[in-house]
């Protein structure tokens, strides 16, 4: 922690970041074009233009051209993976790294024919050949790894994969699902010195960024973990909320006709068919909206539709990334993440993450927070030392947690408040495994004290961080789903004497989180 000494710099600071603020919420509320917007409203007006169809948008669960100005690009959660012939890997974990790697695979032409085979053999295949791999985290369609697949075989271009391989000085490419054990094997028409000069071009723009890792096998199947401690930025934001009436104006048509129902500290609106609630201790929001059997879909169609959602809803979408789809024949749950400085942001009450419920290609019910950092106050950042992956992945080991129970094991950051002002966020770096469907940060199942020589240490002084002045739970296994306040139950509770639940009784199913889903 800085010197209290430096409070005044601080409130200095945060006074001038407040008047930034002020035109950043300005923005928040009317959109992208905002401040110009102040200055052009007549004149929007007079052509009877308003913000009623954007707005919709993001609850229309259509993405036509007629909706949106612009084309989303949506990435999914990924690391590349280098394997030389030396056996030795190393590993970028960079986002424009990896939307430019989309790109480049979508640039070469690949043959018609292809042949299937097990994730498993082509694995063994290829270790013994230098190649360069895409590892997504999960199961991700492939329109998320390659931004035109049309240049795909038709009967590629819609399945779902785990990695993208290419065997370097070839022309050979691995369409591979650890999940399923399946592969397919693609041929690249182009020559393969086009190919490799290609590669080569995009590799060695990423070349200061390599860090060596080492292969594992998690629940999930192959995973990396690094070698080497590593050196990661404490982050400081300035903390902002989007105000109510930014999300009436994004999620209700004609904001005139909604049923205002807030009590207590639950804000609480309702329109025949949607229901919208915000608790305001912790400011998360959940929508509620009913929905029929539509047609039958698939997830790159939901994908699309919540992507859209995102980039309406979101000032920040960008900054977002698709990580995992789960569900039944019910419903499937879509889930984006933070990330910051290419590393994914975990916090509790959605402060991190967003959620879509989907029935086909319906949105049915969305959870995400109020909360939302833009504004870095730089000078309180400070550097960080975080062990390697492999000692994380040893001491989790050690503690009763094998290979085969962890689904992964990341590096990434924890949103907490700082301690000492409720106005700024502090981003902890730390290792986050999940467990089943949960995530912890790694000192929730490990007790640090008793490993010294692995405690997260300021990089400069090389002093142990006292994670306690950021945290009371340490140790107590406490996941990121499980500490939620009890919403929905709030909700039914102090409307239960009020409203005739026949009318309501459909739009009060409890959100679908990941530890329900372990329970049930």
């Amino acid at each position: 922690m800085k010197n209290n000494k430096w409070n005044w710099i601080l409130h200095a600071i945060l006074a001038i970041l407040a008047l930034v603020s002020v035109a950043a919420s300005v923005s928040n509320l009317y959109g992208p074009s905002a401040l110009n917007a102040l200055f052009s409203q007549a004149n929007q007006e007079s052509n009877g233009e308003t913000t009623t169809e954007l707005n919709n948008m993001a609850i229309s669960n259509e993405t036509t051209n007629e909706n949106s100005t612009e084309e989303v690009e949506i990435t999914a959660s990924q690391t590349l993976i280098l394997h030389s012939e030396t056996d030795e890997y190393v590993a970028i974990d960079n986002r424009p790294a990896i939307k430019e790697l989309k790109h480049v695979a979508a640039g070469f032409d690949y043959d018609s024919e292809i042949e299937e085979d097990s994730a498993y053999n082509i694995r063994n295949y290829v270790q013994t050949q230098p190649y360069v791999e895409d590892k997504l985290n999960n199961e991700t369609p492939i329109n998320l790894l390659i931004s035109d697949v049309s240049r795909l075989p038709e009967e590629l271009q819609e399945i779902s994969i785990t990695s993208y391989i290419y065997v370097m000085e070839t022309n050979e490419v691995y369409l591979l699902n650890d999940v399923t054990d399946t592969a397919y094997s693609l041929t690249i028409s182009d020559s393969v010195d086009d190919v490799m000069a290609r590669v080569h071009d995009y590799l060695s723009s990423y070349e200061g960024l390599m860090a060596p890792v080492v292969p594992v096998i998690l629940a999930n199947g192959v995973s990396y973990v690094s070698k080497e401690a590593q050196e990661i930025d404490q982050l400081t934001y300035l903390q902002e909320r989007q105000p109510t009436t930014y999300f009436l104006n994004h999620f209700f048509e004609t904001p005139e006709d909604i049923h205002d129902y807030s009590m207590n500290k639950i804000s609480r609106y309702y329109t025949e068919g949607r229901q919208l609630t915000i608790n305001m201790e912790t400011f998360e929001v959940v929508l509620l909206q009913d929905s029929t059997k539509a047609e039958e879909t698939n997830l790159n169609q939901q994908i699309e539709v919540t992507s859209a959602a995102m980039a309406d809803i979101l000032a920040d979408q960008t900054s977002w990334l698709y990580v995992e789809s789960n569900g039944d024949d019910e419903s499937e749950m879509i889930t984006y993440r933070k990330y910051v400085h290419s590393l994914p942001v975990f916090g509790n009450n959605y402060v991190s993450k967003a959620q879509f419920v989907m029935s086909s290609n319906t949105i049915q019910n969305i959870y995400m927070s109020a909360l939302t950092i833009q504004t870095q106050v730089t000078d309180l950042s400070e550097s960080y030392t975080v062990m390697a992956g492999a000692d994380a992945l040893n001491l989790l080991n050690n503690a009763g947690y094998p290979n085969g129970d962890i689904s992964e094991l990341v590096l990434g950051y924890r949103w907490v408040q700082n301690p000492e002002t409720s106005r700024l966020v502090e981003l902890i770096p730390s290792w986050h495994v999940q467990i089943g469907n949960k995530w912890f940060m790694l000192e929730d199942l490990i007790d640090m004290s008793q490993y010294p020589s692995l405690q997260t240490t300021y990089t400069e002084s090389d002093e142990a961080v006292d994670l306690s002045l950021y945290f009371d739970n340490l140790g107590r296994q406490v996941s990121e789903e499980e500490v939620k306040t009890q919403l929905d139950e709030s909700i039914s509770e102090s409307f239960s004497s009020d409203v005739d639940e026949t009318d309501y009784s459909q739009f009060l199913n409890p959100p679908v989180s990941d530890s329900d889903e372990e329970e049930s």
